[in-house]
Formats: structure tokens, C-alpha cells, sequence
């Protein structure tokens, strides 16, 4: 498997599983992408890129804010767009235009853009590719702002991680083993691993021509109720609900019980407490 092939898998799971994702995911990663939007200063009349755009909760945050401007959506999750669409128009947005695009190949004419955002949305694989694209359509001057997860899991995410090899299914679907696959790509391929090591990020974009690259480091809190909400909310991947679903009845069973006893005292009877790293990358084209 290639990293193009890769990409398509995960955009294929992301729209299998985009109405959950947002009901599950998305009201978490809202204080995520308000940090981004703060850290782009959107102002009236701006035009907006918004990359990877999921459900549409970072685009509805700029839109408002740009109006009367328009907001540019893109992803490659069509069901995705399909839910940040609907998003949009319940909150009366009528200045987003969402289009299913390749954040890696974006069709547009080069120094667009006033400002470019995405939030948690770069690709792993062929990020570069994004970095020149995104400087070959900002305007001189313009402003980049992406956010992206720590190298290190948090501890219920690592724990879980940490486990799911010994209880997954020997004999996963088709499906499901292109996309361990497609997962193993993305978590072991030098370059994707880069895309958490700021530093490197940092080299990357100054290749392009960014300058005044930056790293800003914030921490976000969630709760999650139960063991139940925190693996409901995993489940809203395509990769981790497929292998959730496979995995045999014993081998949950042991499975859940195993990660009880590691999560130990902080799981309690209201649930726990879990705390993001999150890395804000900030960069711009020279004037």
C-alpha cells in the first residue's frame, strides 16, 4: 500500500462514519478549533481557506467572522462535507462553500488567500506537498495556522493503543486489514511522525519559504463519563470502530477488563479525566 492509497482509505472511513464522528467527536475538538481561530485573527472580508474541514466546526467559527466575505471548505470525505454542510445551515451560515478537495493538491490560482487554517486535519502522508501548496495560494503576507496532536498518546489513548494488538481479531475483514494496513503507514513512516515533532515541522515549512514559524503548546481537558464513552468516542474512527466491532466477545471482555485495571484509580464512578496536548504551528509568507 502507498501513501496515496493510504489517504483514500482513511477519507473513505472518515465519510462512513461523519454523522457519529460529529455527534462523538466533534463537540470535544470545538475549543481545539476556537484556539485555531483565535490564532488565525479572522477579520471581516478575509478570504479563508479552511483545510480538511471534517464536519465544518472550524469554518463555521471563521465564517462570522469574515462575513460578507465567503469561507472555502475542502476535504476529501464526501459524507464529511455532507454533515458540515448541514452544520452550516442550521446556524443560518450562508458564506462557507465546502468543495471535496485533496489538501495536498488544491485547485486553486496561487496568492488567493489571505489566511489558511485547518484544524487537526493536515495529512500524514504527503504533507509536504500541503506545506507548498498552502504557500503557493497565500497571499504575500499571509498567515498559516494548523493544529496538530503531541508524540505522546494521552494515558487512556496510550493505554489502548498499548493493548489493542494482544485482543484484536487474528482474522480481521478485508476491510479491516487494509486499513491496519493503511494505519501502520501512517504511524510508522518517518515522515508522518515528523508531522509531531515541531521542530521538523518547523525545517519543512522554512524549505517552503514560511517564516516566523512558530510552536505554541496548549493543554485541553475532557471528561469522558464511563470506559463506555471514552470507547464510543474511539469507535467514531472508522479503523477503531471496525476493530471494536471484530474484536471476539471474549477478547473484549478481557479486553475492557485489562484496560480498567490500567486505567486504576482514575477511573471512578463519574468517569475520568483525560488532558490533550495540542501543538498550534503558526507560519507565514514573507510580505
Amino acid at each position: 500500500m502507498n501513501g496515496n492509497e493510504a489517504t483514500l482509505l482513511y477519507a473513505d472511513e472518515y465519510s462512513r462514519m461523519a454523522e457519529t464522528y460529529d455527534k462523538v467527536v466533534a463537540p470535544r475538538f470545538e475549543p481545539i478549533a476556537r484556539a485555531v481561530m483565535e490564532l488565525l485573527d479572522p477579520r471581516p472580508n478575509e478570504l479563508i481557506l479552511d483545510l480538511s474541514t471534517g464536519t465544518g466546526i472550524l469554518a463555521c467559527l471563521l465564517a462570522p467572522k469574515v462575513a460578507p466575505q465567503t469561507v472555502v471548505a475542502v476535504d476529501l470525505a464526501d459524507e464529511a462535507l455532507g454533515v458540515a454542510s448541514f452544520r452550516a445551515g442550521n446556524a443560518g451560515l450562508r458564506n462557507i462553500r465546502f468543495e471535496m478537495m485533496d489538501a495536498r493538491n488544491l485547485v486553486y490560482r496561487g496568492r488567493l488567500f489571505d489566511k489558511v487554517g485547518s484544524n487537526l486535519g493536515i495529512p500524514n502522508l504527503g504533507y509536504d506537498r500541503t506545506f507548498y501548496e498552502v504557500h503557493r495560494i497565500l497571499k504575500a503576507g499571509g498567515r498559516f495556522v494548523f493544529s496538530e496532536w503531541d508524540a505522546k498518546h494521552s494515558g487512556a489513548e496510550g493505554a489502548y493503543y498499548d493493548l489493542l494488538p494482544k485482543y484484536r481479531t487474528p482474522t480481521p475483514s478485508k476491510e479491516l486489514a487494509a486499513l491496519r494496513e493503511a494505519v501502520s503507514l501512517n504511524r510508522t513512516d518517518p515522515m508522518a511522525r515528523d508531522l509531531r515533532n515541531p521542530e521538523a515541522v518547523r525545517k519543512k515549512l522554512e524549505s517552503f519559504g514560511f517564516e516566523d514559524v512558530r510552536d505554541v503548546v496548549r493543554t485541553f481537558p475532557t471528561h469522558f463519563s464511563s470506559l463506555a464513552d471514552f470507547l464510543a468516542f474511539l469507535g467514531s474512527w472508522g479503523w477503531d470502530e471496525r476493530e471494536l466491532r471484530e474484536m471476539p466477545p471474549a477478547s473484549r471482555t478481557a479486553f475492557e477488563a485489562e484496560l480498567t485495571a490500567r486505567l486504576g484509580s482514575s477511573l471512578g464512578p463519574s468517569g475520568f479525566d483525560e488532558t490533550w496536548t495540542i501543538h498550534f504551528t503558526q507560519a507565514r509568507v514573507p510580505p
